[in-house]
Order: structure tokens, then sequence, then C-alpha cells
């Protein structure tokens, strides 16, 4: 099974914050070629993150060695399909354009703007918690 995955700008946030905690593991999972989680990302949500790191105050050198994982580790899509979903929030919009550039099959994300819309059109968008569900043995094995 592979899993087209798009990972919202937060989880890899908590990733970057908490190293060894379970965002984390998402990032190890997704490095495996057999746990059949592919993750994409675009130069939107890479600069998102970066954004939100300098904003919390994580060391610049910190911040470069994450967003460099992130470019290890995804797949980069470059979004040619606007969308305008989310009025309240709209830097979550490129979540969704992401998803559609990389016709993922799933949304994972912890911001109720992007849970509730499950599902947007045909990809489905989920907790964290409930991907540590689809990927139970694969999480367990990295943790």
């Amino acid at each position: 099974m592979q899993l087209r995955t798009v990972f919202d700008s937060n989880v890899y946030v908590a990733a970057a914050l908490r190293p060894g905690g379970h965002a984390d593991l998402w990032l190890d999972i997704a490095a495996l070629p057999s746990s059949g989680l592919c993750l994409f990302i675009s130069a939107h949500i890479l600069n998102e993150v970066q954004r939100k790191l300098t904003e919390l105050g994580v060391a610049a050198a910190d911040t470069r060695r994450f967003i460099q994982r992130l470019q290890l580790v995804a797949v980069m899509v470059a979004p040619t399909e606007r969308v305008k979903v989310v009025k309240d929030d709209p830097d979550d919009d490129a979540i969704l354009e992401c998803a559609l550039a990389a016709q993922a099959q799933l949304i994972v994300s912890a911001d109720h703007h992007l849970l509730n819309l499950s599902p947007y059109g045909d990809i489905g968008v989920t907790h964290p918690r409930e991907l540590k569900r689809i990927f139970a043995s694969d999480f367990e094995q990295a943790a």
C-alpha cells in the first residue's frame, strides 16, 4: 500500500519542536521505502514551516537542518491549481493546493479548519493520531 500524503505545516513544526516525539517519528517512517507512506510538500509549506520555527525562536541552524531533512524525506511538488476554501485561515489553502498537485489521498493535520473539510473531494483529512492507527506496525518499530 502506498499512501500519498501531505502533512500540514503544524505537523512539521511539532516534529521540529519535539525531536523523538510522535510527529518526528512520522518523518522517520516516511523515510522507510517499505512503509508505504509517501510524503509530498510544496515550497509554500516549507516556507511556512521555516517562518513558524523562526517566530518560535528555533535557532537558524536547527531550522535549516530540519528543512533539509524535509527536503530529503518529502517529494516536492509545484501546485498550479489555486483554491480559496479556508476563509478563516488562507494559509491552509496551500495545504489543499499541495495535496491536489500531489494527487494525494490524505492530508494529515491538527488544524480544525482542515479537519472540518474531511473529505476534500477525494482527499481524506485526518488527525495525526489517526494516522498512527493506519501505520501501527511501522509506528511501533520506529518508536
